[in-house]
């Protein structure tokens, strides 16, 4: 018999040499990583788990994220991510993450929103959390906002190339979300990523990249924040669309 699914799935992270920056200070796509990582953790043993999905010839994607930081750790660090699962609005599912530093101080909170769709087709399935056992934590929120979609922004510069390769692949065959979250810092000035740090970043991912495909980071400076995108360079696709702020 399987354990009972939690309400609030904590899980505990440390960080590596390889996971922190020359400042020993955690990346901010390391987070990320550890933030979807627990997400996975929690769907586990349920209807909505990974394998669960890969038999009905489903899978989870991220759609929309949003991520107000408040302070960075550091090198050997321990994080602790606190996840939910707050239900489904229309056909995405909604989930908070707050991670706090051992002594309990708040690191991070986010909301974001995810999509089941067909691993063939690409359509859109519905997300039937009503008729499950899974619990849901309808009014707790780590960022109390509704996701939507960030607005296209024509006038931007390219700051930044690159070509896919085997390592920014996931099982799901297409590249893992938090590469593109480095690739967008990455796109910024050293100046900046050494003497700032990031304060938020929301995140629309739009489109799939595969390994080969040559992608170009694009941005523009909209005064509150940075205005970033992702594109594919052989058809101009955009991959993703994010809002970048610093403190």
């Amino acid at each position: 018999m399987s354990s009972p699914i939690p309400q609030i799935l904590r899980r505990s992270y440390r960080l590596h040499s390889w996971e922190v920056d020359r400042k020993a200070k955690a990346r901010p796509d390391v987070l990320f990583s550890f933030m979807l990582d627990s997400a996975w953790a929690h769907a586990n043993n349920s209807d909505f788990s990974y394998d669960a999905l890969r038999d009905e010839g489903r899978l989870w994607v991220l759609s929309r994220f949003l991520a107000v930081f408040h302070e960075v750790p550091r090198w050997d660090d321990e994080v602790t991510i606190e996840t939910w699962s707050k239900g489904t609005d229309k056909l995405f599912g909604l989930r908070d993450f707050v991670v706090f530093s051992a002594a309990g101080d708040k690191l991070a909170s986010a909301t974001s929103a995810w999509l089941v769709i067909d691993r063939k087709t690409s359509r859109i399935q519905r997300i039937d959390l009503e008729n499950s056992d899974f619990p849901v934590e309808l009014n707790r929120h780590a960022i109390d906002t509704k996701l939507g979609k960030i607005e296209e922004r024509e006038t931007l510069r390219t700051d930044f190339e690159y070509v896919v390769r085997y390592g920014d692949i996931d099982v799901n065959s297409h590249v893992n979300s938090s590469r593109y979250v480095r690739w967008i810092l990455d796109s910024f000035p050293g100046t900046i990523l050494e003497e700032k740090r990031l304060a938020g970043l929301e995140i629309n991912f739009l489109a799939e990249a595969q390994m080969g495909d040559e992608v170009t980071v694009c941005s523009a400076d909209a005064g509150e924040y940075f205005h970033c995108s992702v594109k594919r360079a052989g058809d101009s696709a955009e991959l993703c669309r994010a809002k970048v702020s610093w403190r």
